[in-house]
């Protein structure tokens, strides 16, 4: 299977996803090239831009948010969610500081910020089986279960789509091009 086989589809190649493509473009103003690849199986599209929703109603703030999006992307080396959630990030106020250092995979200035990426990179490390050292160090910088299990959300949607980028060939978009990223080791 190749790239290829995913098309970016558009309302005429996916009658089915034609609800999808409506939300994308409610919440977006646009049809991203990933909601076109993942029209493929409109109930992935459908479930991708559900999940967005909810974790953008999380306890996490908007920063906090872009925080786990760039450090689940970076470890999974998505290519495409590195450009898009790097523009996205700027716009939340991030400071360009966090958002290079997420990019670089390197600490963040901003002390609980930090831990919150710490604490999902551990939960990406170790597949959710954290140390209670690891959670308690995310405690320790003012989090709470609840967002120990809006962590878990955030990764979940995330993997949905950097799986989907990585296996269909997601091109970046030109709305966020000028984000362009590539995963350390590839080519």
């Amino acid at each position: 299977m190749n790239h290829a086989d995913f098309p970016l589809h558009d309302r005429g190649s996916a009658p089915g996803a034609a609800t999808a493509f409506d939300r994308a473009e409610a919440a977006f103003g646009m049809i991203p090239n990933l909601t076109r690849k993942m029209a493929t199986s409109p109930a992935l599209a459908q479930a991708y831009l559900e999940l967005t929703g909810l974790f953008e109603g999380c306890s996490l703030s908007a920063q906090e948010r872009s925080v786990v999006l760039l450090t689940v992307s970076r470890f999974h080396g998505c290519d495409y969610c590195m450009a898009a959630h790097s523009m996205t990030g700027r716009m939340t106020g991030l400071p360009d500081a966090a958002v290079d250092a997420l990019r670089e995979d390197r600490p963040l200035v901003d002390a609980r910020l930090e831990a919150l990426r710490q604490f999902v990179r551990a939960m990406l490390e170790k597949r959710g089986w954290v140390d209670p050292a690891d959670t308690s160090a995310f405690r320790d910088a003012g989090y709470s279960e609840q967002h120990v299990l809006d962590v878990i959300l955030g990764i979940g949607l995330k993997t949905l789509s950097n799986y989907t980028n990585h296996i269909a060939g997601t091109p970046v978009d030109e709305a966020f091009a000028h984000e362009r990223w590539t995963a350390p080791g590839s080519s």
